[in-house]
């Protein structure tokens, strides 16, 4: 379904609009919000984050505007996201134990520069299985983010489970000229 028809759909029947828009962007919008919380919240958070997302972008995303539903969504995540862990580490913050025998120390520089690397290598990782087009980056983040096998990756696309096999297979030789391009090896 694209996404002029979702748009359509919202407007003219906004429960069945709001069920395109679940089934379409739910995978997207998860895995901005899962690349966010991944090092500080539960399955159950990103899961209740993603659906306040999608609710958020039916009942105020303005169907009449030209503007790219996908944009919006990502934005949308992006920001929630950011949000919603800002609130997480405020919390944790509040709770540093004050017991003078319990053990507390900052992460040094190293782990900084690790944890660093690391977020802006799987920014540039996204960024690059998005540059890869549909169906192959929905295929490659079915197998490797969420971890779901062929045919179940086949039953979501509506697509044949030897076709995602061959299609994965050339998407990962596309993304991995695409990262050794840029002196990345994973």
């Amino acid at each position: 379904m694209t996404e002029k028809d979702i748009k359509q759909k919202l407007r003219e029947a906004p429960d069945e609009g709001f069920r395109a828009l679940f089934d379409e962007y739910w995978s997207y919008a998860y895995t901005i919000i899962y690349n966010v919380l991944r090092d500080s919240a539960s399955r159950n958070d990103v899961e209740d984050c993603t659906a306040e997302v999608l609710s958020d972008v039916m009942m105020k995303y303005d169907t009449l505007r030209d503007t790219s539903l996908k944009a919006y969504i990502g934005t949308s995540a992006k920001r929630r996201a950011i949000d919603f862990k800002r609130s997480i580490n405020i919390h944790s913050s509040l709770n540093i134990p004050l017991d003078p025998e319990t053990e507390f120390s900052l992460p040094s520089a190293d782990d900084v520069e690790a944890d660093t690397e690391r977020v802006q290598i799987s920014a540039i990782l996204l960024d690059k299985i998005e540059e890869l087009g549909e169906p192959d980056s929905s295929i490659i983040i079915q197998k490797y983010f969420y971890d779901r096998n062929s045919t179940e990756t086949a039953r979501i696309l509506g697509m044949n489970p030897i076709t995602v096999r061959s299609r994965l297979r050339r998407a990962l030789k596309k993304l991995k000229t695409a990262l050794t391009d840029l002196d990345i090896t994973l």
